[in-house]
């Protein structure tokens, strides 16, 4: 399963948050392969000691300070960026994008509120749509709604209660609800 890098996301992006090594700031140009980076400067750092960048932070100039807008990793070490984290001018995290596939495309993006996540989209499929949504409150998972046959719509739902799956619910006559008649508590999954 291409998910086996989950745990190597973990470990690495948990090491290089602080970024660490060496460090060598730029400013970028903003021409046409960095269109998103115009007038943003930025921060490199060498995290594995082969003096190739592989971990860089991106501030932007507001009101005479300099904030930091993005961090990106390169977790592989391939030369492509595979985690971007995202925040704004208040310096609050507010989305992380990763690629857990290594293939250049975002996987699984995080969505953040006053420092928590608030919902998490992961493209199963890896085809650039997510169909699984866990939903939390407070940082703790109250829901989880899945697209379970690539249709764009969610078949299958998860409801959570005090962070334990309470019960569970399935669409099968695709109306986009869950059907009255199939929903299972938790004790019957057991």
């Amino acid at each position: 399963m291409r998910l086996r890098f989950l745990p190597l996301v973990s470990l690495i992006a948990s090491a290089v948050t602080a970024c660490g090594g060496g460090q060598t700031t730029t400013k970028d140009t903003g021409d046409a392969a960095a269109k998103t980076n115009a007038g943003l400067s930025r921060t490199e750092y060498d995290i594995n000691g082969d003096k190739v960048p592989d971990a860089w932070k991106y501030f932007k100039t507001v009101d005479g300070r300099d904030v930091l807008v993005r961090k990106e990793f390169d977790i592989n070490f391939d030369g492509t960026v595979d985690i971007w984290r995202h925040y704004d001018e208040a310096g609050e995290r507010v989305r992380d994008e990763m690629d857990m596939d290594f293939d250049g495309k975002v996987d699984v993006t995080s969505f953040y509120e006053g420092g928590k996540v608030v919902r998490k989209e992961v493209d199963l499929e890896f085809d650039q749509q997510p169909d699984l949504f866990k939903y939390f409150e407070d940082g703790v998972l109250v829901r989880i709604e899945r697209d379970s046959n690539n249709d764009r719509r969610i078949d299958y739902w998860e409801i959570y209660k005090n962070g334990r799956l309470e019960k569970t619910g399935v669409d099968e006559d695709g109306d986009g609800t869950p059907d009255p008649d199939k929903w299972t508590v938790a004790e019957d999954l057991n």
